[in-house]
């Protein structure tokens, strides 16, 4: 496995432990809507370098601590909603040329290394599928640790100028699918400033 890969299955494995974590909030066995309503509007979120912006929800929250990666701090930023549902970005940069073909495109077997290593933890893949050079979208199915539960997540990897930015849209509701026209939403809000 090279390089890119390994980084690119520590940012995907960020995403495995979130729903997990307490940082994500508390998740539903049932469907039935809290009394409190969502949020109406969503929040335009600048990452932490300016270089670029995206929509949730409502403001996303830093990760507790540091997560060192092979090259960087990976910085990652969630937010879990009272319907039950997860979004986060993760920043990780690769170092390199940041205008070299390997900083800005996914080598060609990214996917089914992604795919095997979402097998071996467990969760059962749906699809995995190239968007573009490099972007990808995975979605899996995600074990609940200690129960035959599940939860649901797709994951948006994109790769540019030597960062690789994740972007995962879930659900906190055992068995219970994404909402995908909000998923859209969330992954289509992505613009790059610099």
């Amino acid at each position: 496995m090279n390089r890119k890969s390994k980084l690119l299955l520590i940012s995907i494995l960020i995403l495995t432990v979130a729903p997990n974590c307490a940082a994500f909030g508390q998740r539903r066995t049932s469907s039935r809507k809290p009394n409190t309503a969502t949020p109406v509007g969503w929040y335009s979120f600048t990452g932490p370098d300016g270089d670029f912006s995206l929509a949730f929800p409502a403001k996303p929250l830093p990760f507790e601590s540091d997560i060192e990666g092979p090259v960087t701090t990976l910085r990652h930023y969630h937010l879990s909603t009272k319907d039950g549902k997860y979004f986060s970005v993760n920043i990780q940069d690769m170092g390199g040329d940041p205008v070299s073909r390997d900083a800005n495109e996914f080598d060609p077997n990214n996917e089914s290394t992604v795919a095997v290593a979402a097998r071996e933890r467990g969760e059962r893949v749906v699809q995995v599928h190239r968007l573009a050079k490099n972007i990808f979208e995975m979605e899996v199915w995600q074990p609940v640790k200690d129960t035959p539960n599940k939860l649901h997540r797709i994951d948006h990897a994109i790769l540019r100028r030597g960062r690789l930015y994740t972007l995962g849209c879930g659900s906190l509701i055992d068995n219970k699918e994404v909402d995908r026209a909000v998923c859209r939403k969330f992954f289509n809000s992505l613009r790059f400033i610099k």
